[in-house]
């Protein structure tokens, strides 16, 4: 290795070092779980001509194909006035992260008094008003405020006109407050830090480390592609009707390989629909790249240069490149389809690569929002995760998040933060896909509204989005290459059906039930060996029915009784 590549590889380094203590304060300063537990924000740096060079290592994964057009657009808007201590605040879903709950915090960096380049930080606020978290949305503008970009901070000076607005018009004004305060310690540590590397590097610049970083990601990604035949590979799929909107939701995409390049087509897909789960096209195009980056080049830190070789289209109008003001809230629903759809299009060519279907996939949620008994109003998010699919050589994991990357939210912090009580978190035996690699579990996840004392004043609003994925359903789980589908979906209030995406009133004692499914299994399940098939039994991962109609593995009960027992 030339000294040259030491030196670079030393420089970036010290910038993912950068980001990553940045969302690291964040996540200890801030008040919110949404960004404490389930880690959902990202902290990312620029140069001057607003080209991503460091991607925070914890983040929401589609947010690489999102935030370098925020960025630039930011540029664009404020280029004529940008002073040292400035920040700018946006939540626009066409230019920011497709919709309104994630509020941006950008800052141009400066370095002995010149501009340096940018620092940006989005974070998944916990309300933003409106109707709360649901698909039911007419259009945008029932789902909360809309913050233009403005300045947010002028020369370090915040604009107490702005941040008055916003915080009259959420329902928990001390979290969004204290995150946004959180947001701007991450940028400071961004600047400072940044300013620490040219200070013991100053025969560098930033545009310098840009243009070498980028030209070596770039050409990373091309070699990978060149070992992809040439030609259009193709999948499709049709999603069940959701909310308002009577009719199924087709997505198709083909994938066009070229020598170096690569061109998503999604024409065909649906055009926008009257439930709130549109995406903008930026936030699409972002999960799409994730999914080409993780089949073609998964080592290399996210910056510009990864992705400069794809190219996206969706029709405007589409249900991926939806138009203002369709509502876009729930756009993940659509959204956390399309890497499932680039692993089908190439299992053809990288089957060594793809994973099955995961039962992770859209996100599901529950949103309540009310009063405690101590008067104190909650908003809380819980968000509960399906099995990951499997790939060639291990099974799927458990209740894993997939593809947006975010972390599990404790029950505890849930129960302290709001007035439900949790009865029943457990993994459900049976739900990963049958297949030579069996797909991960699925879970059951069943909670009460408080009663008695720490009953709450009045009525809890939930709002729930389970897997509307299922055996049954349009869209199952599917697994890949013999494999089959995960198993187990439901959504229940007191026993009784819940359509996904709803909005429900409830009452002290009222009880919901949900069940996501497993991943899907990859192979032939009569090619898993008969060892991991018991010991799949024996951790009551796998029935004793399941293994033999499953994987032809016949097990006695009472020798497996008999071996239990002796454990």
């Amino acid at each position: 290795m030339s000294v040259e590549s030491i030196r670079l590889s030393v420089l970036w380094n010290r910038l993912i070092a950068t980001v990553d203590e940045a969302a690291n304060g964040l996540v200890r300063s801030c008040y919110s779980p949404n960004v404490r537990e389930y880690h959902d924000y990202c902290v990312g740096v620029f140069d001057r001509k607003g080209r991503l060079l460091g991607h925070s290592t914890h983040t929401t994964s589609g947010f690489i194909g999102v935030i370098t057009p925020l960025v630039q657009d930011l540029i664009r808007i404020f280029s004529g006035a940008m002073n040292p201590g400035d920040v700018y605040i946006t939540n626009d879903p066409w230019m920011a992260t497709g919709h309104l709950l994630d509020v941006t915090l950008a800052r141009p960096l400066f370095h002995r008094g010149a501009l340096v380049g940018f620092a940006v930080c989005v974070v998944h606020h916990s309300d933003i008003g409106g109707r709360m978290s649901d698909i039911e949305s007419r259009d945008v503008y029932e789902e909360g405020i809309q913050i233009p970009p403005l300045k947010y901070l002028d020369a370090g000076k915040e604009n107490d006109g702005v941040v008055q607005l916003l915080l009259r018009n959420v329902r928990t004004p001390h979290k969004v407050n204290g995150d946004l305060h959180a947001q701007r310690s991450a940028l400071h540590i961004c600047e400072r830090s940044l300013g620490k590397i040219l200070d013991d590097y100053p025969g560098e610049t930033i545009e310098g480390i840009a243009d070498r970083i980028i030209a070596r990601s770039e050409e990373s990604m091309r070699s990978a592609i060149r070992s992809i035949p040439a030609g259009t590979y193709r999948s499709s799929l049709v999603l069940p009707p959701i909310g308002r909107h009577p009719h199924p939701i087709p997505l198709v995409l083909a994938i066009e390989v070229g020598q170096d390049r690569i061109r998503l087509d999604f024409t065909g897909s649906s055009p926008e629909i009257a439930a709130a789960v549109n995406s903008p096209i930026n936030y699409a195009k972002g999960y799409a790249y994730y999914a080409l980056k993780q089949l073609l080049d998964p080592h290399i830190p996210n910056n510009d240069g990864c992705i400069a070789s794809f190219e996206f289209f969706a029709p405007p109008g589409s249900v991926l490149n939806c138009t203002r003001p369709a509502p876009t809230w729930g756009r993940s629903v659509v959204s956390h389809y399309l890497p499932e759809m680039v692993f089908d299009a190439l299992s053809g060519v990288l089957a060594d690569r793809v994973i099955a279907v995961c039962g992770s996939a859209p996100a599901s949620s529950v949103v309540c929002r009310g009063r405690r008994y101590d008067g104190q109003d909650f908003l809380a998010l819980q968000s509960d995760k399906g099995g990951y699919g499997a790939s060639a050589n291990i099974d799927g994991k458990d209740c894993l998040c997939y593809p947006h990357n975010v972390a599990n939210i404790p029950i505890e912090i849930t129960e302290n933060d709001s007035a439900v009580v949790y009865l029943r978190k457990e993994l459900l035996c049976d739900s990963g896909g049958p297949g030579r690699r069996r797909g991960g579990l699925g879970q059951v996840v069943e909670f009460k509204v408080a009663e008695g004392s720490i009953a709450p004043i009045g009525d809890v609003i939930l709002v729930a989005r389970g897997s509307p994925r299922g055996e049954d359903s349009l869209c199952p789980v599917n697994g890949i290459l013999g494999g089959k589908s995960g198993r187990g979906t439901s959504l229940e209030l007191n026993g009784n059906p819940l359509a996904h995406g709803s909005t429900s009133r409830l009452k002290s004692g009222d009880r919901v039930r949900l069940e996501l499914p497993g991943g899907g299994g990859y192979g032939d399940p009569r090619e898993r060996e008969s060892e991991r098939v018991i010991a799949d039994v024996r951790d009551g991962r796998v029935s004793i029915e399941a293994a033999r109609t499953d994987y032809g593995v016949t097990i006695d009960p009472e020798a497996l009784t008999h071996h239990l027992a002796e454990a």
